[in-house]
């Protein structure tokens, strides 16, 4: 009788051992899809929002070098802006984390706000000394958030 109560709380007890290892396992191989897929999603968005910037600061160099504003330069810079909406879109959908979320908007907006900055003329090759200005600290801004989202998930 021993012999079998002994049997049975060993099968009993490794069943359970067994069910318990298959959920860790099942939990570690989830969290590690899911940080696969915002790390998918954060470059991503910082992908969009560095190609919007590309496109922005290849519109102030045509400007400065007095090329006229062109309707497809600005098509490439909505669709570049759009690329940058949903790759965020992307990367809040599938983050749980809040701060992660907060930083990403700022990399996004930071971006996007640059084409925000009213130019005024352009007098032998530059914008006047407050449009410089402006532009510089987007310049700043948005590189800052850039860096702050990409060290913010490389550190979760």
């Amino acid at each position: 009788m021993w012999s079998t109560l002994i049997a049975v709380v060993g099968t009993l007890a490794g069943a359970a051992l067994a069910s318990l290892t298959a959920h860790w396992t099942d939990r570690r191989a989830r969290a590690a899809e899911h940080r696969q897929q915002v790390l998918d999603a954060t470059a991503q968005l910082l992908a969009a929002a560095l190609a919007y910037r590309e496109r922005f600061w290849l519109q102030i160099a045509d400007l400065r070098d007095g090329a006229p504003p062109s309707r497809e330069g600005r098509a490439d810079l909505y669709r570049a802006r759009s690329a940058v909406t949903a790759a965020f879109d992307r990367l809040a959908l599938t983050t749980t984390d809040p701060e992660l979320t907060t930083i990403a908007l700022e990399a996004a907006w930071s971006a996007i706000d640059l084409s925000d900055i009213p130019l005024g003329g352009v007098r032998d090759g530059r914008f006047d000394a407050v449009v410089e200005a402006a532009l510089d600290a987007g310049r700043e801004r948005s590189r800052d958030a850039h860096t702050a989202l990409r060290d913010a998930v490389r550190a979760r």
